[in-house]
């Protein structure tokens, strides 16, 4: 069990980006690397649109999940 605070938005987005820029830019060795860098890529990406969305509306729904359990 973690004893970290729960991050805001404003965290959440910025551990997003972070964590995106850390595999942009990156190559895999392997098919199976280089196409699990691109969807996280991806991933990452739409995922910190979405927070940033949804923060600015408001709104505890993020577009870029399907089928949103609420929390």
């Amino acid at each position: 069990m973690s004893d970290k605070s729960p991050l805001t938005d404003n965290q959440a987005h910025d551990a997003l980006l972070n964590a995106l820029s850390h595999v942009k830019g990156q190559k895999g060795e392997t098919v199976r690397a280089e196409t699990s860098l691109r969807a996280a890529e991806q991933a990452l990406s739409l995922l910190s649109l979405g927070l940033l969305m949804a923060s600015e509306a408001n709104s505890d729904g993020n577009k870029a999940i399907k089928d949103q359990t609420p929390f």
